[in-house]
């Protein structure tokens, strides 16, 4: 054993790149003693792309940007925002909406965030009108689904189809005290194209 160590000894002093290979070829059979008859860790699954950026211009003709950003959790469930920006102007007044909606897809085909899903969503709306120099303010909800199919290409692409539908109580800042609500159905079309990452 003594003899052992002291070529050893002389082979880090003489040959330190030959002693690190040999202590490099040890570790390695103790580390393959060590897993004997251990099982072999689960492979890690690549899920690839996990976010989305879209456009939809076929949102456009609803006063709404069009623009989402969708982040899958697991398999199948993502959850996307998309926000949305109108104005309007006319000489004796102007008009402001700023709103956004939170959704939830939930995948029966795929893997989030490609493949077919349908859930729900929610969309906040507020409204500001200035007229004569008076200004309103409003605040209105949204609740509506979707249902769509989406695919990711190359884990870089993405290219949606799908449909949505809201049932909103808008803000009326025309009307008389600007405190009324209109109740509007919103069916938007989605034929959208973006990025993946």
């Amino acid at each position: 054993m003594p003899c052992a160590a002291l070529v050893l000894l002389s082979l880090c002093v003489l040959f330190p790149g030959s002693a690190l290979a040999a202590d490099d070829v040890i570790t390695r059979v103790q580390d393959w003693f060590s897993n004997l008859g251990k099982p072999k860790p689960p492979p890690v699954e690549d899920l690839g792309a996990r976010n989305t950026f879209t456009i939809n211009p076929l949102a456009l003709q609803h006063s709404q940007l069009g623009v989402e950003y969708e982040r899958a959790f697991g398999k199948p469930l993502s959850l996307y925002v998309a926000p949305e920006f109108a104005y309007g102007r006319t000489p004796e007044a102007w008009t402001l909406s700023l709103a956004g909606t939170l959704g939830i897809r939930l995948f029966v085909l795929g893997n989030a965030p490609s493949g077919i899903y349908f859930g729900p969503e929610f969309s906040v709306i507020h409204q500001i009108r200035s007229e004569n120099r008076v200004r309103r303010r409003g605040l209105g909800l949204g609740l509506g689904g979707t249902v769509g199919w989406t695919l990711v290409l190359f884990n870089r692409f993405t290219l949606a189809a799908g449909f949505s539908a809201q049932y909103r109580s808008v803000p009326d800042l025309e009307a008389e005290g600007g405190e009324a609500l209109r109740v509007q159905i919103i069916p938007t079309p989605r034929l959208a194209f973006g990025v993946a990452f």
